[in-house]
Formats: C-alpha cells, sequence, structure tokens
C-alpha cells in the first residue's frame, strides 16, 4: 500500500497551474474569449470563469484567489443579500438599454422574472426555482387567452441567464443557475408561405384604403426584407442607378445590400418622395389581416413574406450562402432548411430519377444476391 502524499505535496500539486482559453464567434462574428480554470482536488472537480482575466498571467493569479477560496472551504458560497428586481432595475436594465439595438423585448421579459422572484435575493435564485419557473410560466396564457409556447419562455430564460451571468461577473454569486436548467425543446420552423395565386388574390384586396399596402407586400416577397427593415427604409437607401437597397438597423445589427430586381425597381420608382422615408407607417397588422381575410387566405403571417422570398430563391436555384447574404440571416443552417427542402426541388429530384430509369442502357436493380 502506497504511502499517504504529504500535506505539502498535495498543495503543491494542487496548485500547478490549469488554466486554459476558449474563443468562440458571437451572433455578429465578432471573436469572444474567456480564461477558465480546470482543477480536481480529491476527486471533486472544479471548473469556473475567470471573467476578470485578458492573459494567462492574469487567469493563473485568478486561480490561485479561487484555489485558497477552496482550501479555506469558502468556495462557492459567495452570496448576495441583493434582491433580484433591485438588480435588473439598477444594473441590467441600464446595461440593456446602452447596449442593445431594442432593448423593449428585455424591458417585458423582466417585468415577468421581477414578478415571479419577487422578494428573493440573487443568492436565493437556485436551480429548482428556475426550474419552477420555466414549469409554472409555460402553463400560463397569453394576454389574448392563448396558450403559451416554449420559444416565449426559452426567451425569458434567456434574459434571466443573461442577468445571472452578469451577476457572476460582478462577484455577488458564484456561478449561474440556469446554466443548470435545460430549455424546452422548440418547433418554430414553420412552412407556410405564399404561393403565386395567393399572391394575386393578396394584391388584389390592395386598393382604397389598402392600397399602401401593395409596395410592401411587394418588397417583401421580392427583397425578403422584415417588416422593421422595410418601415425604417429611407431613399439614401436606395442606388436606382446599380439597382441596390442598402439594408442597416437589422436584427442582427449586420447591415447587407439586395440587388432589386425589375419588380421592385418598377414599385419603389412609382412612389412618391414626400421625405426620407420610404414609407410612412407605423403598424398596418390590423389592415394585412383584412387583406387576407378578403382575399380568403388563411394562416398567413405578414413574416411568412419573407418564407416566400426564400422559398421562391431556393426554387430558383439559389444555394444556401446566396440566401444568407440576401435574407441577413445569421447562421447558415437557417438558409439551408430552404434549399432541400422546398416542394419544387423534390419535384426536380424526383422526375430526375424518372429520366434517369428511362435512358437507353439502364439497367435498373431488383434483386441482390447475398453470398
Amino acid at each position: 500500500m502506497a504511502a499517504p502524499e504529504p500535506l505539502a505535496a498535495a498543495w503543491e500539486r494542487t496548485m500547478s497551474m490549469s488554466v486554459y482559453k476558449r474563443e468562440w464567434k458571437d451572433k455578429q462574428g465578432r471573436t469572444r474569449s474567456c480564461w477558465y480554470f480546470h482543477k480536481t482536488i480529491n476527486g471533486q472537480r472544479y471548473r469556473d470563469r475567470i471573467p476578470t482575466a485578458r492573459t494567462k498571467a492574469q487567469a493563473e493569479e485568478g486561480e490561485r484567489k479561487i484555489l485558497a477560496e477552496i482550501h479555506a472551504g469558502v468556495y462557492g458560497n459567495r452570496r448576495s443579500s441583493q434582491l433580484l428586481s433591485d438588480f435588473i432595475d439598477k444594473v441590467y436594465l441600464p446595461w440593456s438599454k446602452t447596449n442593445k439595438r431594442d432593448p423593449r423585448h428585455d424591458e417585458i421579459h423582466c417585468n415577468v422574472l421581477k414578478a415571479f422572484f419577487a422578494g428573493k435575493t440573487i443568492s436565493q435564485v437556485s436551480p429548482i426555482l428556475v426550474e419552477k419557473f420555466k414549469r409554472e410560466r409555460i402553463k400560463t396564457k397569453t394576454i389574448h387567452d392563448r396558450a403559451r409556447t416554449p420559444a416565449t419562455v426559452n426567451r425569458e430564460l434567456a434574459a434571466l441567464s443573461r442577468i445571472l451571468t452578469m451577476a457572476v461577473d460582478n462577484g455577488l454569486i458564484a456561478s449561474n443557475p440556469c446554466r443548470r436548467v435545460k430549455k424546452f425543446r422548440e418547433d418554430n420552423q414553420r412552412t407556410r408561405y405564399l404561393s403565386v395565386e395567393e399572391e394575386e388574390k393578396l394584391l388584389a384586396q390592395c386598393v382604397d384604403q389598402r392600397a399602401y399596402l401593395r409596395p410592401i407586400i411587394l418588397l417583401a416577397v421580392n427583397t425578403g426584407m422584415r417588416r422593421g427593415e422595410i418601415l425604417s427604409l429611407k431613399w439614401s437607401q436606395v442606388d436606382f442607378s446599380r439597382r441596390l437597397i442598402y439594408v442597416t438597423n437589422t436584427k442582427t445589427e449586420k447591415d447587407r445590400v439586395i440587388p432589386m430586381n425589375e419588380t421592385v425597381a418598377r414599385t419603389l420608382e412609382s412612389l412618391p418622395r414626400k421625405d426620407e422615408r420610404v414609407f410612412r407607417v407605423t403598424d398596418f397588422k390590423k389592415a394585412f389581416a383584412g387583406a387576407c381575410d378578403k382575399a380568403e387566405i388563411t394562416g398567413l403571417r405578414f413574416h411568412d413574406l419573407r418564407h416566400t422570398a426564400a422559398t421562391r430563391l431556393a426554387d430558383g436555384g439559389a444555394d444556401a450562402f446566396t440566401i444568407a447574404a440576401i435574407l441577413g440571416h445569421s447562421t447558415i443552417q437557417m438558409s439551408a432548411r430552404y434549399t432541400h427542402a422546398t416542394d419544387e426541388r423534390k419535384r426536380r429530384a424526383v422526375e430526375a430519377i424518372e429520366g434517369l430509369s428511362q435512358k437507353p442502357g439502364h439497367k435498373s436493380v431488383t434483386k441482390i444476391k447475398l453470398a
């Protein structure tokens, strides 16, 4: 039996540095990084971020402090008496308003979180409590008396996770409890898009008081631009000489350039230029729904016009990278689903099988003999 390791030797072995750096790309394509340490002491594994470290030397110094807390028996017991609601109001929301393009969603999510975790300190927000929030929140109805979707609850959990990560970075708690809570599985990939026949019927209803909808719908179907991008479009972003639209103020915070086809160019040229804005419309949800009802089109949202543009691009032979560049998708996977799932592509594929089987000299395999 081996002699027990001397305490001094064990301490020396424990204090050997084990820091490493991780890098990743965020949604805007920017490179992010953070230093971590990973250590096993007496059979127990410890892994944590060192968010303030910018160099390896700083990371090693941070690890020394954490190891000292571990051996003193106080690591992981950092507790904050600050209420979660106060931290949200005084720290998180001011940060969100300063750094986010549109902080309104954060404000809505935070009101939900403050109501559920009322009276709870940051330290009292445990994985069990977060799981309880997730379980009870999905059972509640929306203000329109509809079932709440998993995607909505996941966005609220994501907001809570960002808040608690900020609390970790500020040294108020040791770790983020949301990391131990699994989010709901989402199924948000709608396949609804506008057929050519439906488009004709919808445009036929865009007359008189709804006439202003026609150019907006044509722009959405032929460019794949989002509603906010269309409504905020300025004439300075439209280049008729080169037939290009420069899209700014996007959801992903990435500008992009979209070529104009003949329909888009002709539509924009026909519009009056009263001021810098191309469209003077704040909200047309009710008018669009009314036009759909009159045209007897069901289950269509304005965002589905963007799906329509992507589907037609795929049917026309555009690859996923081209679709991503035109529509401004944050990941290539979002564009890939259009290139391999459209009815027209599948129809051409199966017709190719039939054409191959009818070629002279083609032999169909009808039976496989096993040795």
